[in-house]
């Protein structure tokens, strides 16, 4: 095997201008071929003559030899020298590759390295490769050979032979040179290989697939390895059709595969920026003809809406011809160019690249600047994109400066920055454009003004400074000379500034004390030893030029220390001259005021000292209680006050003292407390205060502490504390252990005070025996006595009792005397009185109120237990109350008079205090509840309330009353309303059963009606089979409309809502209109119907035939009901002899029946709504027919009875009064006046008028009821329309014109407009007809009111649904006149 060999080649070498024949003998020598000959040149070699090198050594690699750029990296060769020289290989300096895994920016330069050698078609060679870290990194990067002691060192020249003797040799063909178009500069070996290859000619095929294989692998990492991605194209005509483009191609674009397909389906120029279009295609026609290498680059859009730019390069593959294919390799931004990109970045704030001949934007670099943070968009002029200006900037720096790099300030206003922007030519991938570079230099100038102001600052405070500075340089041997010394070190020494250099410049401890210099020096000398920075020292220095003038000063300095080991001294002098002299004066005060402290300790001082807080000792104590507190507790100050603490009686003072003077002495303290000292019997309230000073020179801090005597001080404000004096007319201090009083206050009107102070026990006698009343006089010296009054105060704070006394003028006073605790400790109580003669008075007539309602009224205190309890007599007769000291203890005694059976534990646990205390708590309005009291007369029912007796919640209240007759009196009222329970109830289940019977009468004609419908339907071809269901299906439909009338009817009666019309009627007409209807009907039941009149007088009269036929009809029809088959019914009317309204006429109506009868027990309630007897459940019926017909009568004026027994028959005497009627109005007979539709009805059944030839409006918005009607109304020849809502109707209206409808048929409940509003705006209209046009209501709202309303809206009539086609032609006919 051979392989190649390299030399390196010197710049002599290359000035030898018989080189090339050298190295020619050379190869043919030994029979190689030139290419395996590599000539190292060095990259420094490069930089001397440039011309003439790259002339020897393009003629060099003409000859076949392979050039190779030796210590690549180590000149200072430019990337535009470096693409003009002839080369074949770069081989990088060894520094590189020793220091690339420790210096990221090394990898990063050689990745830029690889990439670039790439693009130039060049190989790389790495030298100096030691580690195998080393090699694994190179091959990561890209690196072709690698060549260094990890594969070899260097070796004698017999072991080098003997090591290519071991080796195979290669053949002959594999010594010729590569084929220019095969050679694959860029082929990667492993290091393992190092320019080896280890299959022959003969390989076996086994051997060539390996070798096929991994050349597959080479290309592959070839194809992923090109920065960017790579693209073929076929040309057609002037379009370049894709096929294929790599995914580093979809990258660049940031678009998938199918989006860039559909892109460049038609041509790849397609996707260019539509500016640089022409100039490339232009370019790549050029390149397809010439067959060079196409170099350009262009702009484009990115996904994401951007312009970005591309770089191509690309050549046509084989020769000119019909098809031809085109190959390119795309590139973005390389990570070199990042790396370039951020070291511009870091050079400067912002980059624009604008074009010279039009301003375009076409490249922005920003990190930071004036415009930085904004959306930038290529392409658009650079005053839009940068500024938001349509036209160029006032301030354009390219406009306002020439090209050449120099920078030219300018400002923002808006911002208040400063930049720096400088600009160049250059050509930008073929288009002339300016780079324009600006940098942030506001910090620049800031610190500018910044340092001028700090200078300023400087030389002011230097200027000012209340002492003077000076810079001292402290050489080895500890001298010191001074730097630097300021205008206010001479000024301080009260020297001239001239004269004060001239005295210190050469040793600055002249101005020194003698008796300071040693320390002075000697403290120097220590701060400089230990490494302190900062120190103070205070000395004497001289003032002036005379002797024995000094002043004190402080000085304040700081040693650093220089790269030479010099110390240099800054040092801060004050002249402290007064503040020595202040100290002393203060020295002076110190002393004074201790003298003073023991001298006039104050008229109330116990005990007075003072002791050293920093040195935590007692230093004298002066105690006039003879305590022996030194003697005790030693002088450790914390000791002694810790010891003393002991003394305080109460837990919570003596923590307020320990944390004062114990736990924290370091501030002026000032704390009250009860103590008991061992020499004191009752102890006292003192008050321990602490007073701080700074001990001058030392700087120990000195506590000065007095213990004084408060006692008397304390239970004055406490008395006054507790008590209000305004309201009391005498206050007492009391001291029970020395049996002593003093008056504190007394009103002015107040009686029998006693004097200033005294002797407590005698002034209590004195009152007992002079002052108090008789009756309350035990009471009141119990409540004084000193063992009773020690016993309640330890119980609560205070009590209070109030007795009566015998006035100056005779009258009857009423005390209320409260004993307080002041300090029971030291026997201490105050007595405070006040006069309630007014207040019991008026308390006693509120009780004597209030009295006749309880029997009982209790108070108890919840602290003491001490219940006052009033009774109805106590309050009436102006008693005193009675007294229970302890009502716990009572509790029994009072619980034992409510103790009946298994109630006992529960009236106990009610009365404790404990228990009406929590219920308060909860309820605090109050509660009671109700026991059992055993009396005399047998057991009495007590109400016991329980409420708060105070606004304080202190007290409780209970008050008991009798409430046994109350009690009755509910048992009374709840029987009775159990009682109209069960009444309620019964009429409920009797409203049931009617509901239920209802149910079954209206679902009988109901399955009828349906039932005959659908046989109908069923049958429709058989007429005669039809029209009997249809008749079958009229009559099931006026049964169950005359069900519904009925409880129409009957809601109106007992609504008295019915109101009767008032209409002329014949009596034998109307018992004929009767027979009529009702004999068909008993015949049809096998019944005998009889029918007479007598002793007729009047036989026209006034009064509602609708009301009377109905009253008529109803006990006809349950005659014919309840009658069976072969039963008699008859009817009579009668003229009856008497009346009650004078002038009317009397008639009795009979009807009788042969049937069932009615049971006894019922005919009670036969006329009650909803009742139903006779064994009547078959018979179909609402039950409210008799009730009707009562109602009826009564409104008539008139009376019903009936007469009954079971099984035997019925009769029904019906007696009313009417008004009669003269023979001249028996034209008008059968008439109504009150609008009664009788006699339209009479009219329609007799076919008088027709509708034939009518056109009506019709506002319905049921579609069914609008059919029903317009059919209707077609069957008796008249036309309609249909309006669905009153809006839609009232449009007709008014867009028809007058006449064209002859009546308007309204519905009431309608969407959009109802009824009633739909007839006012008709009324309302302007036009001829809209006032007097027939409006007629057609609704299911059938009660007068809906009548009335109808008529009150405007409406000419009314008409109820279901409709009746008689009674509507009827109205319609008389509406529209056509009944003549």
């Amino acid at each position: 095997m051979c392989g190649t060999v390299s030399v390196n080649v010197s710049r002599a070498d290359i000035y030898n201008a018989d080189l090339a024949n050298i190295l020619l003998r050379t190869v043919h020598k030994y029979g190689l071929p030139p290419w395996r000959l590599h000539l190292e040149i060095t990259e420094s070699a490069y930089t001397e003559n440039p011309g003439q090198i790259i002339e020897t050594v393009t003629h060099l690699r003409e000859l076949g030899f392979i050039i190779e750029m030796d210590d690549f990296g180590s000149g200072y060769s430019s990337l535009n020298m470096l693409n003009q020289m002839p080369l074949d290989i770069l081989k990088l300096d060894m520094k590189f590759i020793q220091s690339e895994t420790a210096k990221p920016v090394n990898q990063g330069i050689l990745r830029f390295i690889m990439s670039l050698a790439r693009w130039m078609n060049l190989s790389v060679v790495a030298e100096g490769v030691e580690t195998g870290e080393q090699l694994e990194r190179l091959k990561e990067i890209g690196c072709d050979y690698v060549q260094g002691y990890f594969f070899g060192k260097p070796m004698p020249g017999d072991v080098f032979e003997e090591l290519m003797k071991s080796m195979p040799r290669m053949e002959t063909k594999e010594l010729q040179e590569p084929e220019k178009e095969n050679q694959d500069p860029g082929h990667a070996y492993d290091g393992e290989e190092f320019l080896y290859s280890t299959c022959g000619a003969g390989d076996s095929q086994a051997c060539l697939e390996q070798k096929l294989a991994a050349m597959n692998e080479r290309m592959e990492v070839i194809v992923n390895s090109i920065p960017g991605g790579i693209a073929s194209y076929r040309i057609e005509g002037n379009r370049f059709i894709p096929d294929f483009y790599s995914d580093g191609v979809l990258a660049i674009s940031g678009h998938t595969r199918e989006e860039f397909r559909e892109l460049v389906a038609r041509d790849a120029m397609d996707i260019i920026y539509e500016a640089d279009r022409e100039r490339v295609l232009a370019a790549a026609k050029e390149a397809v003809l010439s067959g060079g290498i196409l170099d350009i680059s262009y702009r484009m859009r990115h996904k994401d809406g951007n312009i970005i730019w591309i770089h191509l390069n690309g050549r046509r593959m084989g020769p000119v011809s019909d098809k031809m294919s085109f190959y390119a390799v795309f590139t973005g931004m390389s990570a070199e160019a990042r790396l370039f990109q951020s070291i511009a970045n870091e050079t400067v704030d912002s980059i624009y690249v604008i074009s010279k001949e039009n301003y375009d934007l076409l490249y922005a670099n920003e990190t930071k600047g004036p415009f930085a943070g904004k959306q930038r968009s290529l392409g658009q002029k650079c005053h839009l994109a940068l500024r938001g200006n349509m036209s160029p900037c006032a301030n354009c720096v390219i406009k306002n400066y020439q090209a050449g790099g120099r920078d030219n300030s300018m400002m923002l206003s808006s911002q208040g920055r400063f930049y720096s922007a400088r600009f160049r030519e250059t050509d930008w991938n073929g288009i002339p454009a300016y780079i324009q570079y600006v940098r942030d230099v506001t910090e620049e100038v800031q610190t500018q003004k910044e340092k001028k102001r700090l200078e300023q600052y400087f030389q002011t405070v230097v200027k000012n400074l209340p002492g003077g500075v000076a810079v001292l340089r402290r050489k080895k041997d500890g001298t010191m000379q001074p730097e630097f010394l300021s205008d206010g070190f001479a000024a301080m020494t009260d020297m001239e500034y001239e004269e004060a250099w001239e005295l210190y410049r050469e040793d600055a401890m002249y101005g020194v004390h003698p008796q300071d210099r040693a320390y002075v020096a000697g403290r120097m000398e220590e701060y400089a030893a230990d490494g302190s920075c900062s120190r103070e020292i205070v000395y004497r220095l001289k003032k002036g030029r005379g002797e024995g003038s000094y002043i004190w000063v402080r000085n304040r300095f700081t040693l650093i220390e220089d790269e030479e080991g010099e110390n240099r001294i800054y040092a801060i002098y004050y002249d402290i001259t007064e503040e020595r002299e202040e100290q002393e004066r203060l020295r002076a005060r110190y002393r004074e005021l201790l003298l003073k402290h023991y001298r006039t300790p104050g008229p109330n001082a116990l005990i007075v000292g003072h002791y050293s807080i920093t040195q935590n000792q007692v230093l004298e104590v002066i105690d006039h209680t003879d305590s022996g507190l030194m003697e005790t507790f030693g002088s450790n100050r914390k000791e002694f006050f810790a010891g003393i603490s002991g003394f305080i009686e109460d837990e919570e003072e003596r923590r307020a003292y320990t944390a004062a003077f114990v736990d924290a002495p370091g501030v002026n303290q000032d704390v009250n407390c009860f103590i008991r000292l061992p020499r004191d019997s009752y102890g006292r309230y003192v008050r321990f205060k602490v007073d701080l000073l700074e001990t001058p020179d030392t700087g120990d801090i000195t506590g000065i502490f007095t213990v004084t005597d408060i006692t008397e001080q304390v239970i004055s404000e406490r008395i006054l504390h507790r008590m209000t004096v305004v309201g009391c007319d005498m206050v007492i201090d009391v001291d029970l252990f020395r049996d002593r009083y003093m008056l504190l206050n007394s009103g002015k009107e107040a009686e029998d005070v006693p004097g200033p102070s005294g002797c407590h026990s005698r002034q209590v006698d004195y009152m007992l025996k002079v002052q108090v009343v008789p009756r309350d006089k035990e009471h009141a010296a119990r409540m004084m006595e000193p063992g009773y009054i020690l016993e309640q105060l330890k119980k609560e704070d205070s009590y209070s009792f109030h007795y009566s006394i015998i006035g100056e003028q005779g009258d009857i006073l009423t005390k209320n005397l409260t004993i307080s605790s002041i300090d029971l400790r030291l026997g201490r109580i105050c007595m405070a009185r006040t006069d309630i003669t007014d207040s019991v008075r008026e308390q006693q007539g509120m009780l004597n109120v209030v009295a006749s309602t309880f029997e009982l009224m209790g108070f108890v205190n919840i602290r003491s237990r001490r219940m006052t309890m009033y009774t109805r007599q106590t309050v009436q007769e102006n008693l005193s109350p009675y007294i229970l000291d302890d009502y716990n203890d009572s509790v029994e005694r009072i619980a034992g008079y409510y103790d009946i059976g298994d109630g006992k534990q529960f009236i106990r646990t009610q009365f404790r205090l404990d228990t009406m205390v929590s219920r308060l708590e909860k309820e605090p309005t109050g509660y009671d509840f109700v026991i059992p009291y055993t009396a005399g007369e047998g057991v009495r029912y007590k109400q016991i309330s329980i409420l708060w007796g105070d606004r304080n919640r202190k007290t409780v209240c209970m008050v008991r009353a009798d409430v046994t007759d109350m009690l009755a009196d509910e048992r009374r009222k709840k029987d009775e309303l159990r009682e109209a329970l069960a009444l309620a109830e019964e009429a409920s289940q009797v409203k049931s059963e009617f509901l239920s019977a209802m149910s079954h009468d209206i679902r009988t004609p109901m399955n009828a009606i349906i039932g005959m419908t659908e046989l109908a339907a069923a049958h429709i071809g058989e007429k005669e089979r039809v029209e009997d269901c249809l008749k079958k299906i009229s009559l099931s439909s006026g049964h169950l409309m005359s069900l519904i009338n009925n409880v129409l009817d009957m809601s109106k009666i007992e609504g008295s809502r019915l109101i009767l019309n008032r209409m002329h009627i014949s009596l034998p007409s109307l018992v004929e209109q009767i027979t009529g209807m009702m004999e068909p009907q008993a015949r049809s039941r096998g019944l005998d119907f009889e029918v007479r009149t007598e002793g007729l007088v009047h036989r026209e009269f006034y009064g509602d035939s609708l009301r009377l036929n109905q009253i008529l009809i109803n006990l006809l029809g349950n005659a014919c009901k309840f009658t069976p088959e072969g039963g008699r019914v008859s009817f009579c009317a009668e003229e009856y002899g008497q009346v009650q309204t004078e002038g009317w006429i009397h008639y009795r109506f009979t009807v009788s029946d042969t049937g069932v009868g009615i049971k006894e027990k019922f005919l009670q309630h036969m006329f009650e709504p909803f009742s139903r007897c006779r064994n009547d459940s078959c018979v179909e019926g609402s039950g409210l027919g008799l009730s009707i017909t009562k109602g009826l009568v009564d409104l008539m004026g008139g009376t019903i009875q009936v007469r009954s027994r079971e099984h035997q028959g019925t009769t029904f005497l019906v007696d009313l009064e009417f008004e009669p009627a003269g023979d001249e109005e028996s034209a008008m007979r059968g008439k109504p006046e009150g609008g009664a539709q009788a006699g339209r009805e009479e009219q329609a059944l007799a076919g008088a008028g027709t509708l034939s030839g009518c056109r009506f409006l019709i506002a319905e918005d049921n579609a069914i009821n609008a059919e029903i009607l317009c059919e209707l109304l077609q069957m008796q020849g008249a036309q309609s329309v249909i309006r669905t809502d009153g809006v839609k109707a009232l449009d007709e209206f008014r867009n028809t014109a007058p006449g064209t409808y002859d009546a308007v048929l309204m519905d009431i409940q309608m969407p959009e407009m109802n009824g009633y509003d739909t007839a006012r705006a008709i009324r309302g209209l302007n036009r001829e007809d809209a006032a007097r046009i027939p409006i007629i209501a057609m609704t299911a709202n059938a009660f007068a009111e809906d009548v009335q309303a109808a008529l009150k809206a405007g409406m000419t009539a009314h008409v109820a649904k279901p409709i009746d086609v008689s009674v509507m032609t009827a109205v319609l006919l008389k509406a529209i006149g056509k009944n003549a």
